[in-house]
């Protein structure tokens, strides 16, 4: 029931938890270890938009947006917003650069 876009690329699979009413957009890459999903039962899903790569052992939870262009670095934990063309790192994940 997950909304993948096109050209969706999971890397080393094991491990990898993506809720059913997360939406994930084209050309998004995901690697192994991942949680997507939300964060109660009442919270909606992630919507992780086009041209995102996820490093390995990430946390999205919660009805989040993650703009396009992103970089997620390995072992961020997301619960809050990520703006288009950023690269994300930590627990709580924080923006560190903005690409141009």
């Amino acid at each position: 029931k997950t909304k993948i876009g096109k050209y969706f690329n999971l890397y080393h699979g094991c491990g990898v938890v993506i809720h059913e009413k997360t939406v994930i957009g084209a050309n998004v890459t995901i690697r192994q270890c991942t949680t997507i999903g939300y964060s109660t039962s009442f919270s909606g899903s992630p919507i992780i938009e086009d041209n995102v790569d996820i490093g390995a052992n990430v946390v999205i939870i919660g009805n989040i947006i993650v703009g396009e262009n992103s970089t997620i670095g390995a072992g961020s934990v997301l619960t809050k917003n990520i703006p288009a063309n950023s690269i994300v790192v930590g627990n709580p994940a924080r923006v560190i650069k903005t690409k141009e």
